[in-house]
Formats: C-alpha cells, sequence, structure tokens
C-alpha cells in the first residue's frame, strides 16, 4: 500500500498534490471545530450552571460587577438590582448543594453586605425586595462570620508606588482601573509603551499581534462597540484594541493559537502602561457575530486578524478607588 501511494504521488501534478493537501487540511479543521464545538457543549455553563464549577465561577462574575458598580467615578445609586438578588439566591443556592466551603462564594457574600452598607451611608433606600433578599443570608454569614467588604481607596502615588520595583512585587501592584484623569498621554509615551509590549513571545517567532491606538472621539465610537465599560469608558483618555493576525497560521492544530499570543501580548502590554505609570482596564471582546462586524467597522480592523480585547487607559486622578477582585487559592497543579 505505501508503495502503490509513493507511486501516486510520484505521477500526480503539484497542483492536484497541493489541492489535495489543502482539502484535507479543511476537513481536518472542519472536524477540529467539531470536536471543540463538542467539548465546550459537555463541559461549559452554556446548558447551566449545573456543577461546583460553574456555579462557582458565576458567583465570581456576578459579585465582580457588584465590586465594579462600588467603584466607579459616580456610582449610580441602586445599581445592579437584578444582579445582586441573583447573586444572593445562587450563593445560598451553592452552600445548599455543596459541603465544600469556598473563599470566593464567602468573598461574595462580603460583597453584597458591602453593598448594602455603601447605600445606607448615602442615605439612599434600596428596593424592599433587595433588603428582603440581603436578608436571607443573615444566618448563612453569621455561620460562616461574614463581613462586609471594603474596596481600595487609593492616590496616584500610592498606586504608583511599586513601578520601579523587582517583578514580583511589581506585578502584584497591577490592578484594573476604571477612573481616569483628563490629562493627555503624548505620542511619544505612548509609543515607548507599545515598543516595551513588544519583546512579548509568539509562536515560531510569528509575531502575530497588533496593537491599535485610538484617541479623542474615536474613544467613544469604539467603546460603544464594547458591553463592559459603562460608567467610566467616557473618561479613557485612550482605548488600545489588540489584534492577532489568522494570516500566518496554517494548520488545524494552530486555530486556538492567535488568541494564545494575543492573550499573551495583552498581559505584556498591561505590565508595559503600569511601569510608564499609565492606569489601564482591560475589557472583554467576547461577542457575538454581528457586534464583531461593528467592531470592525468602528475601527478599520480587517476581518483577518482576531479581536482579542480592548485596553481603557489614561493617567490617574488623585484619588480612585479599585475593585478588590479577589484572587483565588493557588490552582497551581505540579506533577
Amino acid at each position: 500500500m505505501k508503495a502503490i501511494k509513493k507511486i501516486v504521488k510520484g505521477i500526480l501534478p503539484s497542483a492536484v498534490k497541493d489541492y489535495i493537501i489543502i482539502k484535507r487540511r479543511q476537513s481536518n479543521l472542519m472536524s477540529a471545530y467539531i470536536y471543540d464545538y463538542k467539548r465546550y457543549l459537555k463541559h461549559s455553563g452554556t446548558r447551566g450552571y449545573t456543577d461546583e464549577i460553574k456555579l462557582r465561577a458565576h458567583i465570581i462574575k456576578e459579585y465582580h460587577i457588584i465590586e465594579k458598580g462600588l467603584t466607579m467615578p459616580e456610582p449610580r445609586l441602586g445599581f445592579g438590582r437584578d444582579n445582586l438578588i441573583a447573586l444572593v439566591k445562587d450563593c445560598l443556592l451553592y452552600y445548599s448543594k455543596f459541603n465544600n466551603p469556598n473563599s470566593q462564594v464567602d468573598h461574595a457574600m462580603s460583597v453584597i453586605l458591602e453593598y448594602k452598607i455603601f447605600h445606607e451611608k448615602r442615605d439612599f433606600k434600596l428596593d424592599p425586595v433587595v433588603l428582603k433578599t440581603i436578608d436571607e443570608l443573615k444566618e448563612l454569614s453569621e455561620e460562616r462570620q461574614i463581613v462586609a467588604t471594603e474596596q481600595i481607596r487609593t492616590t496616584s502615588k500610592d498606586y504608583f508606588q511599586y513601578a520601579d520595583s523587582p517583578f514580583p512585587i511589581f506585578s502584584n501592584s497591577r490592578k484594573s482601573v476604571r477612573n481616569y484623569s483628563s490629562v493627555n498621554i503624548p505620542d511619544e509615551v505612548m509609543n515607548s509603551v507599545l515598543d516595551l509590549s513588544l519583546n512579548v513571545p509568539s509562536a515560531c517567532n510569528r509575531q502575530t499581534s497588533r496593537a491599535y491606538v485610538f484617541s479623542g472621539d474615536d474613544v467613544i465610537k469604539v467603546l460603544k462597540t464594547q458591553n463592559g465599560n459603562r460608567g467610566f469608558g467616557h473618561l479613557a483618555n485612550k482605548v488600545i484594541v489588540i489584534t492577532s493576525e489568522i494570516g500566518v497560521f496554517a494548520q488545524p492544530l494552530e486555530r486556538n493559537q492567535a488568541y494564545i499570543d494575543g492573550g499573551m501580548y495583552a498581559m505584556n502590554l498591561l505590565y508595559s502602561l503600569h511601569s510608564h505609570k499609565i492606569a489601564a482596564c482591560i475589557l472583554n471582546c467576547s461577542t457575538v457575530p454581528e457586534n464583531d462586524k461593528n467592531q470592525r467597522r468602528a475601527t478599520g480592523i480587517p476581518e483577518s486578524e482576531v479581536i482579542i480585547a480592548m485596553i481603557s487607559c489614561g493617567y490617574l486622578p488623585d484619588n480612585v478607588s479599585i475593585p478588590l477582585s479577589k484572587r483565588s487559592e493557588k490552582t497551581c497543579i505540579i506533577r
């Protein structure tokens, strides 16, 4: 059989052999995406938050929305009503279903208590349904010895005090910031930020990542296509859209590599901004196909590039609030 294949390959024109190779890649790519679809459908929360991992992750997402609301430059009192009610119910559900105390779920309850205190301090009367729902946590929070959190309040000087420190300290000092002053970031500073971020590794050194920097009126136009910047996006001095070029990849096995390269570049860029004492917040570009088209119309980014994320950035005002964004316990597995 091998001998026959060798003979056939020897007599086939190059154009035919190339055609066969391309068709085989297309077939393998389809099989790979079907494999991805089935695995994602089976293990993600698409069908509901049916196990501990899925429910806990949903709780983290819900409480982080509340944390962000508590730290907005101009908080909208009474914000997140439906989200808070759902968060309480999910915390109760978690501890009713799983006998596995978790610091993230406990933190969620602490954020709920802070939400209540936050509004009491401002003499704002919460919806009676919200208050009644929060009271449902009383027994569980006392049993778990839960106390209210307090989001981070800091100054520009304190936030950047470790910008020139050794990397472990520097890295731990960076957090997402959603408040910016009106001071413009000079072009030469932004070019320095981008130059430093270029040392990121990429698959086979193909350097797939791109950064598009938008200023002025374009900031609002671009951020309108992203669903997580309400309440602070209008303050950004610049927005950076990070992409990764698909054209540098060829094999079905590389179908996710653009996201990997782009993700590493995004983190490198965040570190570069921090080292230049520029506050930043990374914004997801998880979106539906129609909005992907909207983003491309707003930015002029070609279809050959995957839009990885956006980063809003600017210089810090004198005083700022930052979400706690609690980190989970160590998740490394050493074998």
